[in-house]
């Protein structure tokens, strides 16, 4: 083939993809101009009924070469783009708490809240940390008896931990929130700074046992590789272990567990800061049987069940993506007696105009098999633990 046969069509292109890109710039000032329609009348920027509308069509007018997916492909990109530009543009900021009614005048008439293990543990003090020294803390032994507090009449709310930023996901505590039907309506983040404690007898060269929750005992790692000839032993709270471990009296036990558990039990600080890492959070989240209306919380979680199919898990979070929605957190959880299948749990940023909010969940709605609105909720972040 000969160069000015190959010249000839590839200036024709050329001159075609000039006045593309001229026609798709004056469509984009066009979209700009409804986006600044949208922003002042608070409507959602995305508006997938007028996307549908318009790719059918553009399908119906089209006489190829290209197919129907083609054209799909290529006119949902321009519409995604210039959506992008819209939200670049005109996009507000995510939720700001700043001024908002502070969470106990907004739970009025409870009192009780119960949280996992003895008094002095860290989900106590989490607890007294978003609440306030005014609530009364309820002790559970076990995380399965903790979720059924409010059933049972013994609480009002239920403080729970979700996860820790060194070992991930409390695994129990997550199944059993999807077991329940509660709602998260605050959180906390609380640095947990871990203390050896024992008698007044006991020092680092008498004790022979440590014990303490597994979690603390896993945080610990360098502590005993730096001292191989204690023996770990697991229990079911941190506090608990620091009591006993006091009470005994016998200076060859200790228990790992907070600075605060020290104090109440009255025991003796052997070593402090014994946790493998300072930059050590535990994510603790307040659960009731209501969710908080207030909507105007900054965070919310979702677990959606989607079909096990290529692509699914794509089309559920893309209704995020093209709201500009920020994605906080994103963990597959398999279900039981399902093999293959998961539901996924997200928390994201709550957008400050609500129609992008009610829009993107009832796109997900649309491509999800369940979705499963957890709460609407507030952050707090609690300072230090030493």
């Amino acid at each position: 083939m000969s160069k000015e046969k190959i010249n000839n069509p590839r200036a024709e292109i050329d001159a075609i993809d000039e006045e593309l890109l001229r026609l798709l710039n004056k469509r984009a000032a066009i979209a700009l101009r409804v986006g600044a329609a949208k922003s002042t009348a608070e409507t959602s920027l995305c508006d997938p009924l007028r996307e549908r509308e318009v790719l059918a069509r553009l399908r119906q007018e089209n006489p190829g070469p290209f197919t129907d997916a083609n054209i799909d492909s290529i006119f949902q990109r321009i519409i995604d783009e210039s959506l992008h530009l819209q939200q670049v543009t005109y996009g507000k900021d995510a939720v700001n708490e700043q001024g908002r009614e502070p969470l106990v005048d907004r739970i009025s008439g409870v009192s009780r809240v119960a949280f996992l293990g003895e008094r002095g543990t860290f989900s106590e003090e989490a607890a007294l940390g978003i609440l306030g020294e005014g609530f009364e803390t309820v002790s559970m032994p076990t995380f399965e008896e903790l979720f059924r507090a409010i059933a049972s009449g013994k609480a009002d709310l239920i403080l729970t931990p979700l996860e820790n930023s060194l070992i991930g996901s409390v695994q129990r505590c997550v199944d059993l929130l999807l077991e329940s039907s509660l709602f998260i309506i605050a959180e906390t983040s609380l640095p947990v700074a871990h203390y050896l404690v024992g008698c007044d007898d006991a020092t680092i060269e008498t004790i022979t046992t440590v014990e303490s929750h597994p979690a603390a005992l896993a945080q610990c790692t360098k502590f005993f590789a730096a001292n191989p000839g204690l023996k770990r032993i697991a229990a079911d709270d941190t506090a608990g272990s620091v009591r006993r471990a006091i009470k005994s009296g016998d200076p060859t036990r200790a228990g790992i567990g907070s600075k605060r558990a020290a104090e109440i039990y009255g025991g003796k600080i052997i070593l402090e800061h014994v946790e493998d890492n300072n930059e050590n959070f535990t994510r603790f989240a307040l659960l009731s049987t209501t969710p908080d209306d207030s909507g105007d919380g900054s965070k919310i979680s979702l677990v959606l069940r989607l079909s096990n199919e290529p692509g699914s898990l794509h089309r559920a979070l893309r209704p995020f993506v093209r709201r500009g929605i920020d994605l906080l957190k994103i963990e597959s959880l398999p279900i039981r007696d399902t093999p293959r299948e998961f539901n996924f749990y997200l928390d994201v940023q709550a957008p400050a105009n609500p129609a992008e909010l009610s829009g993107a969940l009832d796109e997900i709605r649309e491509n999800a098999v369940d979705v499963r609105f957890l709460g609407r909720y507030s952050t707090k972040h609690l300072g230090t633990s030493d």
